[in-house]
């Protein structure tokens, strides 16, 4: 049996290296990217946004004590108000809305502190919902609630994203 002698081929045979040069190359600007802002997640984040063309996101972060009756997970009506209201703008825009809770209140009268952390979280979310959101819109995160955070207070971020225009 006779074997093909070795050739460089033809230019069609050729492509496919000249597209995985291609993918390996975006791979490694993409990894580039993520060492380069590896401090600040959030600058990433809307760094990615801007570079495909996407609206920036809007960034509301507070203390949660002020928002809740002392050591509930009951908002107040002023903020109950604020959240609904978000939910509607939210809905009119179709937009993407994330909960994120950061630490621990100590003063919790029902719950321990990481529970209080989720309730709060929850009720924020169920505020946003009521104002016509749909559930399937809104993300929850619970984080840093371990010892680290005990002491520090509870922080509420939520996050309005809205949907990139589609354009063909």
């Amino acid at each position: 049996m006779k074997l093909p002698a070795f050739s460089t081929g033809s230019p069609e045979r050729q492509r496919w290296a000249l597209s995985f040069a291609d993918l390996c190359l975006v791979l490694l600007g993409f990894l580039l990217l993520l060492q380069a802002h590896r401090g600040d997640p959030a600058a990433l984040g809307a760094g990615l946004r801007a570079a495909f063309g996407a609206p920036p996101p809007r960034l509301i972060e507070v203390a949660a004590a002020p928002l809740f009756e002392p050591g509930e997970a009951v908002l107040l009506d002023p903020a109950r108000q604020r959240f609904v209201a978000l939910g509607r703008e939210a809905a009119d825009g179709n937009a993407l809305v994330h909960v994120d809770s950061m630490g621990t209140d100590t003063d919790a009268l029902r719950f321990d502190a990481w529970e209080l952390s989720a309730a709060r979280t929850a009720a924020i979310a169920r505020a946003i919902q009521s104002g016509g959101l749909a559930a399937g819109r809104i993300d929850l995160a619970v984080a840093g609630t371990g010892p680290v955070a005990v002491g520090r207070g509870q922080r509420v971020r939520v996050t309005i994203t809205p949907p990139k225009e589609l354009t063909i």
